[in-house]
């Protein structure tokens, strides 16, 4: 591994295995911030250079002081668009599918469920990337797949999977096995051969939330279909990892121990809620579940008040998880939710403050804490420049309007 930037936040990580005795490290998500602070166009980033979309992700991460960031790379739809569903692209946001026009519309469909090779889609940009941020920072991608049911409701609408999960059951069946036996697994073992880095899958699972989904459709479609994801797709060599199912408030109060009971069996990794949950039920709550079930812990603020709140409320609410999370008998790592584009840089600056301090091994309610002031990324990229430990490129710099 290099010597940069990633290598100490890394070693947080694998200090966990100390804990108690051991700093709290920080997980962003910043699907939408990364070309917003980098002021390059959405499509550009997205679309035409896979080499700068990874060092503006990890320029980020090391600007913000992440510990790791998942930038996800749109991971809703590029999987769809290689089956063929259209996909719109945007300046100033992120890509998106045409949702007027469901590639899957009827069960005569399911045959347009189909790995057709690397070369699909943006297959070939995917593949760039991950070898470019392997050569700047010596460690993988971590690549995020849809999990089979979100998947399914970008192909076919949300709405009419759940009204199908009632009318058709047997057709959401071999909907979400098609998804996995016949997309899915030839898709992963193609990507192994290619990248000799592929090591881990993370699965994201947004669309299985709460009040989206209930109990019922949990343990009946959801669950069965990521068993067969990481039965049927069982690679030497790679392990799986369920990106989290949330929405434990928009469960009824008699129906919320058997979903966060379902919710662990599939993910299984560790125990991970954001606002609103957390804020509604308190993160003592949820850590003295993970004591329970003994799973490592994730809690993390919403996307709104993040943007929203002022540094000062920020700090404190991050105050309230960290040492609520920290408080207990496995590992704690603090999470950022898809930092909206507009946040101010002060409140981000003010929130992994409060982790760094309040995170600390020791640290109590006492610990002083200061707002820290913050070069402007501008800055941080023009010193980045003359000491570019990484080797980074800066191409994207020309389709950018940072320094205008």
């Amino acid at each position: 591994m290099k010597d940069t930037f990633m290598l100490r936040s890394l070693m947080k990580f694998n200090n966990l295995s100390a804990w108690p005795e051991a700093a709290v490290p920080s997980i962003a998500q910043v699907n939408d911030y990364i070309p917003w602070l980098c002021q390059v166009p959405c499509d550009y980033l997205l679309r035409d250079d896979p080499e700068g979309m990874a060092e503006c992700s990890l320029l980020v991460q090391e600007y913000l002081g992440f510990d790791l960031m998942n930038a996800n790379l749109d991971v809703y739809n590029f999987e769809a668009e290689a089956m063929g569903a259209p996909i719109s692209f945007y300046r100033d946001h992120m890509p998106d599918l045409n949702r007027r026009e469901y590639l899957i519309k009827s069960p005569d469909d399911l045959d347009k469920i189909k790995w057709k090779g690397l070369d699909c889609g943006r297959f070939p940009y995917i593949l760039r990337y991950a070898r470019a941020y392997e050569k700047y920072v010596g460690v993988p991608a971590l690549l995020a797949f849809c999990a089979p049911w979100t998947l399914a409701a970008n192909l076919y609408g949300l709405d009419n999977l759940i009204m199908d999960t009632i009318e058709e059951p047997e057709f959401v069946k071999e909907f979400l096995n098609r998804i996995v036996e016949d997309f899915h697994v030839p898709m992963f073992e193609e990507l192994q051969r290619e990248l000799n880095s592929f090591k881990m899958l993370l699965f994201a699972d947004a669309f299985a939330s709460p009040p989206m989904v209930n109990n019922s459709i949990l343990s009946e479609f959801i669950k069965p279909s990521l068993e067969l994801e990481v039965k049927a797709s069982r690679i030497e060599g790679v392990s799986y990892m369920d990106a989290g199912i949330w929405g434990v408030t928009g469960v009824v109060e008699s129906d919320r121990e058997e979903f966060m009971d379902l919710t662990v069996e599939i993910g299984g990794n560790s125990l991970t809620v954001y606002d609103p949950d957390v804020s509604a039920l308190g993160p003592e709550y949820y850590r003295s579940y993970a004591d329970k079930i003994q799973r490592p812990l994730m809690l993390g603020l919403s996307t709104a008040f993040l943007a929203n709140a002022s540094p000062n409320e920020v700090a404190e609410r991050v105050k309230h998880y960290v040492l609520a999370g920290k408080n207990g008998s496995t590992p704690f790592t603090f999470f950022f939710n898809n930092i909206a584009p507009g946040t101010p840089d002060k409140n981000v600056a003010a929130a992994m403050e409060a982790v760094r301090v309040y995170g600390a091994p020791g640290a109590d309610e006492h610990a002083e804490m200061h707002i820290p002031e913050k070069e402007s990324f501008a800055e941080f990229i023009k010193r980045k420049q003359t000491d570019n430990k990484e080797e980074y490129g800066f191409r994207w710099l020309e389709s950018a309007s940072l320094f205008l």
